[in-house]
């Protein structure tokens, strides 16, 4: 995957404003609602959303080839979107990762083997996806096999309610990125899934400056 070319996106005038990358979750697709929040209450930002696939490798690729063509200011994702954020190639961007998905194997497992439905439409008119145990060790080798890259400010929002991680597991992973000089935020506004009011509480956190 690494000498593979992606070429994902479609070039397009330069905004007027600066780039902003959202990186949706597991299951979902680029028509994600939660980007059309980040839109609605970061509008200083022209926001894209690139389309990742269940394979980590591709899916660093693509959001690589979309950070290196845009040079996004700012890069936003939910759950395995937030666990791609962290490896995102991207240093001068500010990186926010909403229930980050660190242990995602944990959360496949507790979602159950075998077919499950797109949340959202997907770009390819995929409806369906397969979850298996290769494609589980791929996310673990995938975490062992990358480094981490760290933004120009680094922030990670947890809910105090996740039904999917669990709140120790949510803890261990703030506690871990908390190690790393990640800014940890929590909220009991929302659940796993990112809402209008988990994008409000990073709203407020990113006015705060640094």
């Amino acid at each position: 995957m690494a000498n593979k070319k992606i070429t994902t996106y479609t070039w397009q005038e330069p905004a007027q404003k600066p780039y902003a990358l959202y990186i949706h979750g597991f299951g979902s697709s680029a028509k994600s609602g939660t980007k059309s929040s980040f839109g609605r209450y970061l509008d200083a930002y022209e926001w894209l959303s690139p389309e990742v696939t269940h394979d980590p490798y591709e899916s660093l690729d693509i959001l690589n080839e979309w950070a290196a063509a845009f040079q996004p200011a700012l890069i936003a994702g939910t759950s395995m979107g937030g666990l791609l954020t962290l490896f995102v190639n991207c240093p001068d961007a500010i990186k926010v990762a909403v229930n980050p998905a660190l242990e995602i194997e944990k959360s496949l497992r507790k979602m159950g083997y075998g077919k499950h439905p797109y949340t959202q439409p997907r770009e390819n008119g995929e409806t369906e996806f397969i979850i298996d145990e290769p494609m589980i060790h791929k996310f673990i080798t995938f975490r062992q096999d990358k480094v981490m890259i760290k933004g120009k400010r680094n922030i990670a929002l947890f809910s105090t309610d996740d039904e999917l991680i669990g709140h120790e597991g949510s803890k261990k992973n703030a506690a871990f990125l908390q190690q790393l000089e990640w800014e940890i935020l929590w909220s009991d506004k929302f659940g796993h899934r990112c809402n209008e009011q988990a994008v409000k509480e990073i709203v407020k956190t990113l006015k705060q400056g640094v």
